[in-house]
């Protein structure tokens, strides 16, 4: 039985719509942003530079630069916080406030690497949302509407989660062993919910089978 929905999502492809849609057609949590809200309030940050630092990982050069400034805690000041938090340490608070959604269950979880982090729980469908070029494009254009490099601020995104679960999980993102379901989004927002509602809900009613039975069931219905 599948109590938790992580969402991974290339940018632009509509993955955190599909996500809230699910979460309402459940009648779950929707965990999307308020991880932000929370992480900032554990590293007592400001919440705004937590959102610049989310899913963020840090550069080889910022490790170097950390590492001279644990010398030097005077030094450490550039991120805006008094207490030293950074981008790796937020990493650590987001990955607990994860796993604390997990455990309370009955949520949809957006991003952050949040399919990783709970890979190992047999209770967690996990799904991928895609979508073609032309119509990440559409999407990041009312989105984005006075951006002039629009497939450029794609690929910085894009690029910046790769890393971030790369170096935070040694996951490999484009590897389909992730993800119990990958959906194209031009299927439509209500359509691919609904899809992945129904999987949820098929889950809960195979009492009679364990949860990686229902993997395997999910597995099967999303390769017809």
């Amino acid at each position: 039985m599948f109590n938790v929905l992580t969402i991974a999502r290339e940018y632009g492809s509509g993955g955190s719509d599909i996500g809230r849609k699910v979460a309402e057609l459940l009648g779950w949590e929707c965990v999307d942003k308020q991880i932000i809200e929370r992480v900032a309030a554990m590293g007592k940050v400001d919440p705004a530079w937590a959102a610049q630092a989310d899913e963020h990982a840090l550069a080889w050069w910022e490790r170097v630069m950390k590492s001279f400034r644990k010398g030097n805690p005077e030094l450490y000041t550039e991120d805006g916080s008094e207490f030293g938090v950074d981008c790796d340490t937020m990493q650590q608070f987001t990955s607990s406030v994860i796993q604390e959604a997990a455990k309370v269950g009955k949520c949809v979880i957006i991003g952050r690497s949040s399919g990783c982090v709970l890979r190992h729980d047999p209770h967690v469908l996990r799904v991928l949302v895609y979508a073609p070029l032309a119509e990440k494009l559409k999407r990041m254009k009312l989105r984005h509407p006075h951006e002039q490099d629009l497939q450029g601020l794609l690929h910085r995104m894009d690029a910046d989660r790769i890393r971030y679960v790369q170096n935070y999980y040694g996951c490999d993102p484009a590897n389909r062993n992730l993800y119990h379901l990958s959906i194209n989004s031009t299927l439509g927002i209500d359509c691919c919910a609904r899809l992945v509602a129904e999987i949820i809900q098929s889950s809960s009613l195979a009492k009679e089978s364990s949860p990686e039975n229902c993997s395997q069931a999910v597995l099967s219905t999303a390769a017809q």
